[in-house]
């Protein structure tokens, strides 16, 4: 098993923080573990230990495969990587973004009504990533939703324009808005994030706004 590197400060030197000489953009490629405050490209979840609640946290030790031993700023504890994003305790998830939805519509859909489903068009032009959108691909962005929406279904394309089907929870005003959609991390090493499927992915940008890793396909 290739082990996750843990970026720490020793003798106010931070050590573990770059894993790779290759650069992309003037980014270098891969991640690390460790405290996000520290230099570096630490890799930032979602964490839910025992006795606390979800919430954005830091990896502190690789206990295994899909194990780590994390902090959420106040607690510590053991969490195993989850394919959901509602956490319950003792998981954690790494968001995967998947694909890139430049200006997409999104139709209305009033939830109070009886909706459970709304409707994203976008040019095909439009839509940068590693892999094609999937059912199950959880898709994020656009307002008026009360938590993450899910790809339903994959409609025909019609003269490039692209159709999916998404679950909404919440009320959504027709709009054209960036969108992404996303999988969960089942395994994650110094350079290579994996998925539930068993995709592949390279990091690619990383960033640390919330739990979103920028990735292309390895």
């Amino acid at each position: 098993m290739a082990r996750l590197k843990i970026s720490k400060t020793y003798n106010g030197t931070t050590i573990d923080a770059n894993v790779s000489p290759t650069l992309v953009n003037g980014n270098i490629i891969g991640g690390t573990g460790g405290n996000t405050t520290i230099t570096g490209q630490q890799i930032q979840p979602t964490v839910f230990i025992t006795g606390g609640s979800q919430k954005t946290g830091n990896i502190l030790v690789q206990k295994g495969a899909h194990k780590f031993r994390v902090w959420d700023g106040t607690l510590i504890g053991t969490c195993t990587l989850a394919n959901t994003a509602t956490l319950v305790a003792g998981q954690m998830n790494l968001t995967i973004t998947v694909n890139t939805f430049s200006q997409a519509n999104i139709a209305a859909a009033n939830v109070v009504g009886g909706a459970t489903s709304t409707y994203m068009n976008y040019l095909t032009g439009n839509v940068v990533g590693p892999l094609p959108p999937d059912v199950g691909d959880p898709i994020v962005g656009f307002t008026g939703n009360a938590a993450v929406a899910y790809i339903t279904a994959i409609n025909p394309t019609v003269a490039g324009v692209a159709n999916l089907t998404i679950s909404v929870t919440g009320n959504v005003a027709a709009q054209t808005s960036d969108a992404n959609s996303s999988v969960f991390a089942s395994r994650i090493t110094n350079k290579f994030v994996y998925d539930f499927d068993g995709d592949k992915y390279r990091y690619h940008l990383f960033q640390t706004d919330n739990t979103f890793v920028r990735v292309s396909g390895a």
